[in-house]
């Protein structure tokens, strides 16, 4: 980490922190996800064009220090609302900008390898060409290859390839090995480089029982790729960490057995399904499944050196773990495609943003190719979807976030301070934006549904509240002089009612929310853990023939300001009034 790392965010203050106090010191736990209607235009907000202005200061403060000035970079955030990126930012350092070969400046279409966020677009290529109906399949359904080793032949534990499912190798759950061939101490010279001499000799010598790998590691600088058959051969003697679904372990032959997996199933070269699936639905103008065949003027080559850097390591069988090269602009098409679900239903993507098992850390997780960091912001706490990766000199990271649907990539490539800005970067870039995309909707939310709501034939009306709590607060709710704040608490405690987006509206014009109800309760006692979040247990808690008392539906103009809403249990519409505040804001 770089201890001198200077920050320039002035007036954006900081991440908000985890607890979200009332005013007499209770608590509240929001409901996971969106607490807020997801900002749009974001790149007409005053908010951003400061945030963006912050970012690009604070790159350009740190330009000269390492490993920025050793490192060639490509920054770009977006969002679902907006056209083209919202922010980025190109370095290139003097290995790029003297390059003889390749990029000598560095855009929003130079082309990087991607390495491993590859995984990400082989899940997604999975999902796009079948969805997710198969992830409980054993994996040898689709390769029966891999259960045809005699296990009666080795003294090593192999994975039970008959329990392993899709969905476990998508999950990082399937307990096998991480890699054939690279990093085996069996390789002569391969990762035995700092061994005194005699001890790498006698780790050759005794490998004499075994078969030692052929393939699938760096020998005299360049990445001997497997075939198809000698890799899965391989993989089923590759020796097993843990039996299948009991930790996430990373591994690159995850990826390898389901890009084979899905060219089976749909009898095509995974390379003839990344184009036609992924690359010519979405106009992608500098995404490979491979190798580029040349090097243009928007390939990124430290010193025009393509076997130093490894951007012509050919993978072969992992290439859909770790071969892709993208862009920027690329990227960004990709992240709002997921974010929007423009390839697959919504119900998939909704599946797809989850979590499948934990890593020892509470705000770290894993998904089917993700990996999940979990950060605070405005008093609830955000889920970011990423994939880092790393090959050779270059190094990347990727990220969508699905409460603002906004996301960011970071691509770069170094020789001489490998990997330390993708390491780094993030932990500044994120706050950042989440701290930006929170305040510009808290304040559309505002403008679009704050106000009083007023039955016109009923003593029926709703008031709509903006707090420094999550969510929109309900403060008034009256069906035909009946205050229905009675029947969610008794008279004496407070009720806390909040309004949640639940995407439930069919048609244009309309916006949908949940009303979620709880009351405030003190902090637990340190060392308590039971129970410290229940808000969720009593969504929907009470309903009118049927229909929650929490239906919100909002009508809503072009642009999404609301005129009126329906309480969708008691049939009943109320007009939005236009008080003095209200009129102000319009």
């Amino acid at each position: 980490m770089w201890q001198s790392f200077t920050i320039l965010v002035g007036a954006l203050g900081g991440i908000t922190r985890a607890q979200t106090p009332t005013r007499d010191g209770l608590v509240l736990c929001p409901l996971k996800g969106q607490q807020f209607p997801v900002p749009s235009g974001l790149a007409q907000e005053t908010v951003w064009q400061e945030t963006a202005k912050s970012l690009r200061d604070t790159l350009e403060a740190n330009i000269t220090q390492t490993p920025y000035n050793a490192t060639t970079f490509s920054v770009g955030i977006f969002s679902t609302t907006d056209a083209g990126l919202l922010f980025e930012y190109h370095h290139g350092d003097q290995t790029v900008v003297t390059s003889k070969l390749g990029a000598n400046k560095v855009d929003a279409d130079s082309i990087y390898r991607i390495a491993s966020l590859s995984k990400i677009l082989t899940i997604y290529l999975w999902l796009i060409r079948d969805g997710d109906r198969r992830l409980s399949d054993p994996i040898i359904e689709h390769i029966p290859q891999l259960a045809t080793f005699d296990v009666s032949q080795v003294d090593y534990p192999l994975p039970d390839w008959s329990e392993i499912t899709v969905g476990d190798l998508m999950s990082f759950l399937a307990g096998a090995g991480r890699d054939y061939g690279l990093n085996d101490l069996a390789i002569s010279g391969s990762v035995t480089g700092g061994l005194p001499e005699l001890a790498a000799q006698n780790l050759m010598n005794d490998t004499t029982s075994r078969q030692r790998p052929t393939c699938g590691f760096v020998e005299a600088g360049l990445y001997l790729e497997c075939n198809q058959d000698e890799y899965i051969r391989a993989l089923s003697q590759l020796g097993a960490s843990f039996p299948s679904s009991t930790t996430p372990l990373y591994s690159n032959a995850n990826w390898a057995i389901l890009g084979l997996a899905l060219s089976n199933l749909l009898e095509s070269p995974m390379e003839h399904i990344f184009n036609t699936s992924l690359v010519n639905p979405l106009n992608l103008t500098g995404t490979t499944y491979s190798t580029p065949k040349h090097v243009t003027r928007h390939s990124v080559v430290p010193d025009g050196n393509t076997s130093y850097c490894r951007w012509d390591d050919e993978l072969g069988p992992i290439a859909p773990a770790a071969g892709a090269y993208s862009t920027t602009n690329d990227l960004a098409a990709i992240g709002k495609a997921i974010l929007n679900s423009t390839l697959v239903s919504k119900s998939i993507t909704r599946r797809w943003f989850a979590a499948t098992s934990f890593v020892d850390k509470i705000d770290q997780a894993v998904g089917r190719g993700w990996e999940i960091f979990r950060l605070k912001s405005g008093g609830h706490t955000v889920d970011l979807y990423t994939k880092g990766g790393n090959w050779g000199s270059y190094s990347s990271v990727f990220a969508v976030i699905p409460d603002y649907n906004v996301g960011f990539s970071l691509l770069s490539v170094s020789t001489k301070a490998y990997g330390k800005f993708t390491d780094d970067f993030p932990n500044v870039l994120a706050p950042i934006l989440l701290d930006a995309v929170e305040k510009i909707g808290r304040e559309q939310a505002n403008h679009n549904f704050v106000g009083q709501y007023h039955s016109q034939s009923s003593n029926t009306s709703v008031r709509v509240e903006m707090d420094d709590l999550p969510g929109l607060k309900l403060t008034e709710y009256i069906y035909k002089g009946t205050d229905m704040g009675v029947v969610f608490g008794d008279l004496n405690k407070e009720v806390d009612f909040r309004l949640i987006p639940n995407h439930l509206a069919k048609g244009k014009g309309q916006f949908g929310f949940t009303g979620v109800y709880a009351r405030p309760q003190p902090p637990l006692a340190n060392g308590s853990f039971y129970f410290p979040c229940q808000s969720w247990l009593d969504i929907d808690d009470f309903t009118y023939d049927s229909v929650p008392l929490g239906n919100f539906m909002f009508e809503v103009d072009e642009n999404g300001r609301a005129g009126s809403v329906q309480l969708k249990a008691f049939k009943e519409k109320l007009e939005r009034k236009l008080g003095i505040r209200d009129k102000n804001m319009a």
